[in-house]
């Protein structure tokens, strides 16, 4: 997603976040997203997988249906399991294929879903789901929006259907296994989709000056996270994925940076 970084970065690619812009991701995150209007305490603000078992999805729906890896789009949803009281997410594997001419220099994606794959990111696994809604009814029911951390005002994210980012795409190819390849392939690495959130003022791209987006990042076998704020001739090299298209207001396609 689109993001206001104040810190060095070892690429001016878009796609590429460094450790600190993380970090501060994460904290504003926290400054602007509620679970219940009492403000509670809740978890999954990181949820991960095995690497293996992301690519090993992403492999079976490619052979069952035919699509290449590099028309592969990745669609997470935003969920809340108020029994365990932690954020999770589920993951839409479909095709995206481009529209014949693109919007202001950007190529946009059609999302293809006929023969789309789901599966679901908590606790560690990813698990199949047959649940395919591009939404996550409790999760909108049960967090608060704050445009300002110290305001007392919080907004039920049920109260803006056309507001609030329900979902979010990434490519799979030029983003997130491009970052699994800049680092080396690493053998048994972990892969952690983290709730960040960025200052966003153009309605083209959120509707919501803090929209609730994501940053990817891998961890090595020995769970060492594989972020930093150095320079890489690699660019994803110590580095995280971050740029999604958010839905809404940009939904069922993907709108891929200038780069």
């Amino acid at each position: 997603m689109p993001v206001q970084l104040l810190s060095n970065d070892n690429s001016e690619d878009p796609r590429v976040i460094s450790l600190q812009a993380y970090m501060d991701g994460r904290a504003n995150f926290d400054m602007h997203y509620y679970y219940t209007s009492a403000q509670s305490s809740f978890g999954g603000h990181v949820n991960s997988c095995q690497w293996a078992d992301l690519q090993g999805a992403v492999d079976n729906f490619c052979a069952s249906t035919g699509v290449p890896h590099p028309e592969v789009a990745l669609r997470f949803v935003h969920c809340f399991d108020p029994v365990t009281g932690k954020l999770y997410l589920r993951l839409q594997i479909c095709q995206m294929v481009p529209i014949p001419e693109p919007i202001e220099g950007q190529q946009v994606f059609d999302l293809l879903t006929t023969n789309a794959a789901w599966v679901e990111i908590k606790e560690g696994v990813l698990t199949g789901t047959n649940d395919d809604e591009l939404f996550g009814a409790t999760y909108l029911g049960s967090f608060y929006y704050k445009s300002e951390p110290q305001s007392q005002m919080l907004q039920p994210l049920t109260s803006g259907p056309d507001k609030f980012v329900k979902n979010l795409v990434f490519p799979w190819e030029n983003e997130v296994f491009r970052m699994y390849m800049d680092n080396g392939s690493p053998e048994g690495a972990g892969v952690h989709f983290a709730a960040c959130s960025y200052t966003e003022v153009s309605p083209e791209y959120a509707n919501v000056e803090w929209p609730h987006g994501m940053v990817i990042f891998l961890s090595n076998a020995a769970g060492e996270d594989m972020l930093d704020d150095n320079d890489y001739i690699s660019i994803f090299h110590n580095k995280g994925a971050d740029m999604s298209t958010l839905c809404p207001p940009n939904c069922n396609v993907y709108i891929s940076p200038n780069v």
